[in-house]
This record gives C-alpha cells, sequence and structure tokens, in this order.
C-alpha cells in the first residue's frame, strides 16, 4: 500500500472517529472499572461512633505524632512508636514492636477476628524526608493549626494514614465489632530511604507477625483537574514505577585551582549528567496497560478535542500529540516514560582547591516492563567510562494487584458512600513504596489514602509546606473505618439502612 493511500485512510479514520466520539462524549457513561458500584451504606447493630468526640480526640494524637522529628536518615522511629503503642496499649488492643537497627522501631497492632480468615493490614510509614525550617510558612515539626490544616512534614506522607489506621482500632474495639476477619496495622520505618530496614525487613523475618490476606497502603488518593477540566477522582494505586538509586563517582587529579586542567572530576562529571539527562529527555514515551485503561476512562469527564486524544492514545502519532498537550503536565509524562532527576552533587571542599573526587546521586524510576541491567548500560554508556556507577537501591520487578476481589470492591464502596460522586480508578503510581515488598510474595496490596487533595495541597509532600485540612483528616478518619467495617466487621450483625 502506497503512503499516500496509508495517509488517506488515516484521515478517514480520524473523520469517522469524531463523528463517532461526538456522540459517545454526549451519550458515554464512564468506564465500569472508573464507576463506583451503586449501592447503600451497610450499618451495624451498634451504634456509630461519637464522631465529634473522636475527630477531636484523634487531632491531639495527630499533631503530637507529626511533633515526633522521625527525620530520614537517620529515621528513629522509636519515640514515635513508643507513642503510638502507648495509646493502643491504654486501649487493650495488642501490640508487638520489632527493631531492625538502633532506633528502627516497627509498630504491630492487632485485633482478632472469629473466623480462620488472614487479616487486613493497614500500612504506614512514620519516618519523614527531611525540612529545611527556614523554607516554611510553620516550623516543619510544630504541627500548627492554621487555615483550617495540620502544618507539618509528614502530615500527608505518611503519618496521618497511621493515625487513620490507630483510631479505626480503637472505634472498632470501644464499639465491640465482632469482627469476622482480624485487623492490623503496621508502623514502618526506613520508607524513605528504599525500606529496607522497615516493611522489607518486617516482610524477610517477620512476616508471621503480619501474614495479611490483602493490605491497604499509601500510593493513591484522590485529586482534581489532572487536565484543569476533570472532576475530582481516585486513582488507587495497584502498580508503581521501579526505582533505582545511583551512586556516582569520578576521580581526577586534584591541584591548585590556579593552575586549571582537564582532569578536573568536577568537569567530568558535569559533562556525564548532562549527557545523562539528555539520554533521559530522548528516552521514548510508553504507554502502559494501566495508564492507557485509566486515561481511556477519564475521556467520558473531558471537553473534545481531549477526550477524542485519550480515547485514541494507541494511534500512530496521537501519543506524542497528547504529550504535547493534555498529557504534558511533569506528573503525567513520569507515568509515560523511565525518568532520571540528579538529587544531590558533592565535591571539593575549598575554593581554591581542584578536589581529587566528585560525586552525584541519581534517583531513575523505571516503567514496570523497562529491563534494569539494559537502563543500566545505556546510561554508563552516556556518563563514559570515567565515572563509576554504584546501586544504591535496586529494582524489584512485581506483578499489579488485582482491580478485583474483596478489598477492591470495599474500596469501591467506601469511595461511593464516603465521597459520594467521584470516580475511582486502578493506576500506577509513579513514586515508589512499600506496597511492593508484599506484591512480591502475591499479596493483593493497595495505595489507598482517603483523602482529596485539591489546589496545591500536594506540592508539600517532600516540598515546603506540607499539610493536611482538618476536613481531608476527619473524612479520611471515617472512611478507614469504614473501610475495614465493610471488609472485617461480622456480616450477620448488619442491618441495611441509610445515614
Amino acid at each position: 500500500m502506497s503512503s499516500l493511500s496509508r495517509t488517506l485512510l488515516v484521515v478517514i479514520g480520524v473523520i469517522v472517529a469524531l463523528a463517532a466520539d461526538s456522540i459517545v462524549s454526549a451519550h458515554r457513561q464512564p468506564a465500569a472499572v472508573f464507576s463506583s458500584p451503586s449501592i447503600k451504606p451497610a450499618l451495624f447493630a451498634h451504634s456509630e461512633p461519637d464522631w465529634h468526640a473522636i475527630d477531636a480526640e484523634a487531632l491531639r494524637y495527630f499533631r503530637r505524632y507529626v511533633q515526633f522529628n522521625t527525620t530520614n536518615p537517620p529515621s528513629n522511629t522509636a519515640a514515635a512508636i513508643a507513642y503510638l503503642k502507648s495509646i493502643l496499649d491504654r486501649e487493650g488492643i495488642e501490640t508487638e514492636t520489632f527493631e531492625s537497627k538502633p532506633g528502627m522501631v516497627t509498630l504491630v497492632a492487632r485485633l482478632p477476628g472469629t473466623a480462620k480468615l488472614r487479616p487486613l493490614l493497614l500500612m504506614s510509614h512514620a519516618d519523614v524526608v527531611p525540612a529545611e525550617a527556614s523554607e516554611w510558612s510553620h516550623p516543619p515539626f510544630s504541627a500548627d493549626v492554621a487555615d483550617g490544616y495540620v502544618w507539618g512534614r509528614g502530615a500527608v506522607d505518611n503519618k496521618a494514614d497511621g493515625i487513620m489506621a490507630l483510631i479505626t482500632m480503637i472505634a472498632l474495639k470501644r464499639q465491640g465489632v465482632r469482627l469476622q476477619r482480624g485487623i492490623e496495622m503496621m508502623v514502618n520505618p526506613d520508607e524513605e530511604a528504599g525500606g529496607e530496614w522497615g516493611a522489607q525487613w518486617m516482610v524477610e523475618h517477620h512476616f508471621d507477625a503480619i501474614d495479611p490476606a490483602f493490605a491497604l497502603n499509601e500510593g493513591g488518593g484522590g485529586d482534581v483537574a489532572s487536565f484543569g477540566t476533570r472532576m475530582a477522582g481516585f486513582r488507587v494505586a495497584v502498580s508503581e514505577k521501579m526505582p533505582l538509586w545511583l551512586h556516582l563517582t569520578a576521580h581526577g587529579t586534584a591541584g591548585h585551582a590556579s593552575l586549571p586542567n582537564p582532569d578536573n572530576p568536577n568537569q567530568i562529571l558535569v559533562g556525564g549528567l548532562s549527557r545523562v539527562m539528555t539520554m533521559a529527555s530522548a528516552r521514548p514515551t510508553r504507554l502502559e496497560p494501566l495508564v492507557e485503561t485509566d486515561l481511556a476512562g477519564d475521556a467520558s469527564n473531558q471537553p473534545f478535542p481531549i477526550s477524542f486524544e485519550l480515547r485514541h492514545l494507541n494511534w500512530p502519532w496521537m501519543l506524542d500529540v497528547a504529550s504535547r498537550g493534555p498529557l504534558a503536565a511533569p506528573s503525567m509524562q513520569a507515568a509515560l516514560r523511565d525518568t532520571v532527576s540528579i538529587t544531590i552533587i558533592a565535591a571539593g571542599n575549598k575554593v581554591n582547591v581542584i578536589p581529587s573526587t566528585a560525586e552525584a546521586d541519581l534517583d531513575c524510576r523505571l516503567l514496570p516492563d523497562t529491563s534494569p541491567a539494559a537502563f543500566i548500560r545505556e546510561l554508563k554508556a552516556a556518563l563514559g567510562p570515567r565515572i563509576e556507577v554504584e546501586a544504591r537501591l535496586s529494582p524489584i520487578a512485581v506483578k499489579p494487584s488485582s482491580a478485583s476481589g474483596e478489598l477492591w470492591n470495599a474500596i469501591g464502596k467506601v469511595i461511593d458512600t464516603d465521597f459520594e460522586g467521584l470516580d475511582y480508578a486502578p493506576s500506577m503510581t509513579t513514586a515508589a513504596t512499600d506496597s511492593r515488598f508484599l506484591r512480591a510474595l502475591g499479596v493483593p496490596t493497595y495505595g489507598f489514602l482517603p483523602i482529596v487533595v485539591k489546589g496545591d495541597d500536594g506540592a508539600g509532600i517532600h516540598g515546603v509546606d506540607e499539610r493536611l485540612s482538618l476536613e481531608n483528616f476527619n473524612r479520611g478518619l471515617r472512611a478507614t473505618y469504614d473501610l475495614a467495617m465493610e471488609v472485617c466487621a461480622d456480616r450477620s450483625t448488619t442491618l441495611t439502612a441509610s445515614r
């Protein structure tokens, strides 16, 4: 077939698709995977918790928890974990702690079930990334309440999650809820450094202390206006990109800075980094099946031509076209390609001395179908032979959790009842979480933080002025409790009614 014939066929196809798209946009309902099931909430025979009192109690716990400086490094979580443990102990809830290294402490708490069913695990981590206090509007470990927010490092990532789990355990215990399936919470250290001495260590050395049927963790949540127009919706993470952290070292010849020499390790390193970033920017975009399904489902909420582009991303050139339009945002591009970020550069200690070594760290995030070995070979070729490469965190390739089953369905019901009108869909998160250690063992694990991020509220995560609104916090408390009830409570005690 001639190139002219192929072109004519493409043009005809576009015309037909455009006509169909205009009709579908007017009448189409979101794809089933994106639509929440239509249900009535289930109420249980015991009374509902006093949420007004619980909100106030939870806020006290949350603020105090944020005030513990659990910066990683060194990821010393001992005091924060002891605080959480003291609350649970006071309530008569079984607890156990595990120390992988001095100061790195994991907490596990349990409420047993009556049936021989493996438990639901609520995961979170206590460690946080560093914060430069001088840049913050409120001191990062003050947990100040201002303008309707709790301000502090870890407010979203990931201490709110821990308090939502803790309050759920307490409320279930106080209400005397009969649990058919047991429920556990696990709070780990070291997540922000890769999890080797936290969740990974627990899975490798003390998996029998948890052994869940499925788990809930960070990694997904609600957001608004992904393309500037879309209604709010939840992305529930069933997969994630693979983290690859690399340490680079360039060796050269030290000397007096008044005598420049071409063997300056800084020049060697800077040249190599420049070539690596050129390589990274040239890597092609690729459409992962999860991402394609997510974006195609989003099309029905978008105006033309965004709706058309999202429905036909597998067409020739369409992904490139959309990457210059609705998919141009960094958050979207990160889901479509392997990425490289230069995070640390260190060299020299005096302005008039050429150092003998220069170092840098790269945070690479690979799509699930990328070969880490092939990627490293390409990166080393770009760096050149003068720069040594050491892997500080190696990728773990794991299968996605299924977007079906008991916990997945329960998440959908909670979104439908507690966040009425919001869609949800399985997604791939571009960040790495502790979920990968459980997924590697075949444990269905879902990233679902029951909050809806609005505006620039999410910019503080790993950045400046991290904060969580009181509205989000309170809604998250209820949603986590409702999810536990849906999955774990003895259904023989339920009543069907509306709240």
